[in-house]
């Protein structure tokens, strides 16, 4: 098929890619066009399904498109007459509009909580960063007051200048993060590799959103997510940095943009610039033994990093020298290590061992829940250790040699940042690996993605994709497997059934039967609740500087049965739909059955004083204990 041909399959392409637009459109005015109206356990199951055939339509044009140029001869080789430039020009216009729709594809799905009206979406941290953003915009706290202000102050912000409210201000903060991570990691992939390509394999890997587990990751409001998903800016600054001219202008301008945008990352979260600086300090070594060693080699001819890993010593210093947070680390750490040297703490693995027990009375297990939650993390985690040794074991690669330098960076900082895991992993009651975890899974997609490039051929330099009789030209084979990958990751970014969580859904019931318990409680009388809610609400609602520890939990086993009996003083008891939901449904009535709250309207001495058919308040009558 000669240039002209392939051409005249540019206005189906382009025709195909305006159905996606159009999809998007539809399914994000369809999602808006059914909002929660009470607690929703699922955001999967609740959204309509028309919603889900759009979103899903729109990604499998944009994957087609993205991946399956317009066919020619020789995948590439350019027959007959007429400008190659213009032919490119041509066959390759679409290629950026794909990238585009599986970006709007993603902030529509990211975006749903928002398009769908709900209150708020986030349970536990969320809610005493939300309460945070609040007392920010009240003017009861300054940014400087907090540990991490970043995604306080820009809540404060655009609730300010939009005059939105302050749940979907953060929400849309959330959403500002994540966009940076989908801009980011193509572009810093592109840096490396020169090529359009890569950038567009890149851009799909960063749609899999690896850093989200779950399990102290989250897409929700969660400091410590939306710095490591920032840090994508920083990772293609650095990039930029390597091969800036050496010249003082161009290092000072790409410099000092990687400094200022270090210094919004401890704004974010000071702990994550802690283990940057463990990353970029192992760079330094890396490039100070290069020059040593190697110096005509590709490494030795970058800039050097010492002046940032210094900066960021620095600055993580001055910041939390105000903040006692430096001491803090140094204090958790220690008493890790002792508990674990004494074993006086069961660390992860007893964690792990009762989750698994939970599960396996749920009829699941841990081999199940790594299955839903990790395949794709493994799968990417195996394409960038195989990238690693490729690049140290090759010699003869042109391709190879033109990414060691980066793959070497980014596999110093996957062992740089292994001891840390391994200390949170060791301490008791902590989950925080997961936060080491999630920050490695930006190395990995970024080695994952250029593993794929690898692998798929595009990294000849005659340009052009590799063809053979199984694989055909354009690699459609790309297409289906994101496609898969896609699917696999995004149906447990959100908490879900699916994965044995409820929905950090916050409805307009549950927050108004917070806001009522809290303003018509008695002083003298104590709120109790199930899983620490009313401590988290109570920061959400009242913004409190510090997090509200007042109020407990029912104990587990008078719960349904012997309030009365549990308290000698009065209490407020107070449960919420998602109380129901979580217990009932999301955990099979693992702690707590229908049978127990049914009864709750049939025991002696609690009465229901407030109800708005979401949220229910209960006075616990202690002295009908003794009767």
């Amino acid at each position: 098929m000669s240039p002209q041909s392939a051409v005249t399959e540019e206005p189906f392409r382009k025709l195909a890619l305006a159905v996606g637009f159009l999809a998007v459109a539809v399914s994000a005015f369809l999602a808006h066009g059914a909002p929660a109206t009470g607690y929703e356990l699922s955001i999967y199951t609740m959204t309509p399904g028309r919603v889900w055939a759009g979103l899903l339509v729109a990604m499998a044009i944009a994957l087609a498109i993205a991946f399956i140029p317009p066919s020619w001869v020789g995948g590439g080789k350019r027959t007959g007459t007429g400008s190659a430039s213009q032919t490119d020009a041509r066959l390759f216009t679409s290629r950026p509009l794909a990238l585009v729709l599986g970006g709007l594809t993603m902030v529509v799905f990211a975006a749903l909580p928002l398009i769908r009206g709900y209150r708020f979406f986030g349970n536990h941290d969320a809610l005493t960063h939300l309460g945070w953003a609040r007392a920010l915009a009240e003017g009861t706290i300054v940014p400087f007051d907090l540990y991490y202000p970043g995604i306080h102050t820009m809540t404060a912000m655009l609730n300010a200048a939009v005059g939105i409210p302050l749940e979907q201000s953060l929400l849309l903060a959330i959403l500002a993060t994540m966009i940076v991570f989908w801009v980011f990691i193509p572009l810093c992939v592109g840096v490396i590799v020169s090529d359009r390509r890569a950038v567009v394999i890149a851009a799909f890997s960063s749609f899999l959103l690896l850093p989200i587990t779950t399990i102290s990751m989250y897409m929700t409001a969660h400091a410590m997510s939306q710095a490591v998903l920032f840090s994508a800016l920083l990772f293609f600054l650095f990039a930029k940095y390597l091969r800036a001219d050496r010249s003082l202008a161009t290092v000072s301008a790409v410099g000092g943009a990687f400094a200022l945008v270090s210094v919004a990352t401890v704004v974010y979260h000071p702990q994550l610039i802690a283990h940057l600086i463990v990353v970029f300090l192992g760079i330094s070594l890396v490039q100070f033994l290069a020059r040593r060693i190697a110096s005509q080699g590709r490494i030795a001819s970058q800039t050097p990093m010492y002046g940032q890993a210094l900066f960021l010593v620095v600055l993580f210093l001055g910041w939390t020298s105000n903040h006692g947070f430096f001491s803090g680390m140094i204090d958790y750490f220690l008493s890790a290590a002792i508990d674990f040297v004494f074993g006086d703490g069961g660390g992860a693995g007893d964690t792990v061992a009762m989750q698994g027990a939970s599960l396996g009375a749920l009829g699941s297990g841990l081999g199940e829940i790594f299955l839903k939650l990790f395949t794709v993390h493994l799968l990417f985690t195996l394409l960038a250790a195989g990238l690693i040794l490729a690049a140290l074991g090759a010699r003869n690669s042109e391709w190879l040699a033109r990414v060691r330098p980066e793959t070497l960076y980014f596999a110093v900082a996957l062992v740089g940042l292994g001891p840390l895991f391994g200390i949170y992993f060791l301490a008791p009651g902590s989950t925080m690996y997961f936060r080491v975890f999630g920050l490695m899974m930006v190395f990995v997609t970024l080695l994952g993605a250029l593993a794929i490039y690898g692998l798929s051929g595009s990294s000849r330099l005659s340009g052009g994709w590799r063809e053979s009789r199984f694989v055909p030209a354009g690699q459609p084979l790309l297409a289906v497997g994101f496609a898969l990958l896609l699917l696999l990751s995004l149906v447990a970014v959100f908490p879900s059934p699916y994965t044995y969580n409820p929905s950090p859904h916050v409805s307009d019931q549950q927050m108004s039967g917070y806001e009522t318990a809290f303003d018509m409680q008695d002083d003298e009388v104590e709120i109790v609740g199930l899983r620490n809610g009313p401590n988290r609400f109570d920061d959400a609602i009242h913004g409190n500087e510090e997090r509200m520890r007042l109020h407990f939990d029912v104990p587990e086993s008078a719960f349904g049965s012997g309030l009365v009996d549990e308290y000698d003083d009065d209490r407020y008891l107070v449960v919420s739909q998602y109380d129901y939901d979580r217990e009932v449904y999301a955990y099979g009535e693992l702690r707590h059955s229908d049978g127990d709250f049914n009864a709750l309207e049939n025991e002696p001495g609690v009465n229901r004083i407030h109800t708005n058919g979401e949220f229910d308040r209960y006075y616990i009558d202690a002295s009908m204990g003794d009767a």
